[in-house]
């Protein structure tokens, strides 16, 4: 029984992690069609540009990886 609950519990972890990466790997192809990418809210995304190259990660994201972490972490 446990290990069917394990189980469902990372396939369900699999399947965020691929459309976490999924969405960082369209975030640049969208910024560069969004002429406006710096009025998006901070919580989603923060960047700066370095030479016509915008550097950029999101506040959000990442507290929802470190709690997915812990998670995994204090809950197996």
């Amino acid at each position: 029984m446990q290990n069917e609950l394990f189980q469902g519990w990372t396939i369900m972890l699999g399947l965020l992690l691929i459309v976490v990466g999924a969405v960082l790997i369209a975030i640049p192809f969208l910024a560069r069609y969004l002429t406006d990418i710096e009025r998006i809210h901070p919580l989603l995304l923060v960047g700066f540009r370095v030479d016509g190259i915008f550097i950029g990660t999101s506040p959000l994201l990442i507290l929802i990886l470190v709690l997915v972490f812990l998670a995994m972490r204090y809950f197996t």
